[in-house]
């Protein structure tokens, strides 16, 4: 009989990270939850409960507390196979008013805090010979938003971040990728629930909704399971065609040199 496989989920309180302890659980994985939350953690676990659950209560931008979670891990299901490290934090301000405290703190989770729970992990997986690795990063990290230049800058970091990781350690049996999501139904992505901002954002989304957590979930779902054996060091954008170009109107005549245009000419 296998194992059953382990995953640590990062964020894991609420949004896209509850979503992913709900997808893994499903998939038959045992999950440790990992949140700074502590009460959101306790929800989880009063909503769930269960032996193939855990928690563990963790900033991730301190490392101790990280490494900490990890042992939760192997002292309670016997090693870590998977990690989702999906925590992050952000904040709209405008470039000339972002504080350098404002600015560290940002770096500080998303990039650093990314960076501990890969490593911390990694280290587990290596001794194992295998393990896979996905983190959240976000189209902004190259289709960028005004008023968010510490957070835009995190998420490119935590791109290149994967990629560093996926091509030193693919040797080591250890896959790393990345999702993108644009905007996601979270207490985060504020425009979701704005009543007049939020239709006006869906203008620019050829599929004409925002994401759902759960299909962030899966996504990360399916790089961590086998069926992404061979993919590493990639990015899946999941943004319902958001980043795909612009939407122009037809012309009104047709352009000059065109077929039309010489047909038209022509009759």
């Amino acid at each position: 009989m296998s194992k059953t496989r382990v995953a640590m989920v990062t964020g894991a309180a609420n949004g896209i990270g509850r979503a992913i302890v709900d997808r893994f659980l499903s998939d038959g994985y045992s999950v440790v939850a990992v949140d700074i939350d502590s009460a959101g953690l306790a929800v989880i676990l009063d909503e769930i409960g269960g032996d193939r659950l855990a928690v563990a209560t963790a900033d991730i931008s301190i490392r101790d507390e990280v490494a900490a979670a990890v042992q939760v891990a192997i002292d309670r299901f016997g090693g870590l196979d998977v990690l989702a490290a999906n925590a992050a934090i952000a904040d709209g301000e405008p470039f000339l008013e972002i504080s350098e405290k404002s600015w560290r703190r940002i770096i500080d989770v998303n990039v650093n805090g990314t960076f501990f729970c890969i490593q911390e992990s990694a280290k587990v997986m290596a001794a194992a010979g295998k393990g896979a690795i996905v983190v959240t990063s976000s189209t902004n990290s190259w289709y960028v938003e005004s008023n968010l230049s510490h957070y835009n800058a995190s998420k490119g970091g935590v791109v290149a971040l994967m990629r560093s990781a996926a091509i030193d350690m693919a040797k080591l049996g250890i896959r790393v990728n990345a999702v993108e999501p644009s905007m996601v139904k979270t207490r985060a992505a504020f425009i979701t629930t704005d009543p007049i901002g939020g239709p006006e954002y869906l203008k620019r989304v050829p599929m004409g909704r925002f994401a759902e957590p759960s299909e962030i979930a899966a996504t990360i779902a399916f790089l961590a399971s086998d069926q992404a054996s061979y993919i590493t060091g990639q990015t899946i954008v999941v943004d319902g065609g958001l980043t795909l170009g612009i939407d122009l109107p037809l012309p009104a005549v047709p352009l000059p040199g065109s077929a039309r245009a010489v047909d038209l000419e022509s009759s």
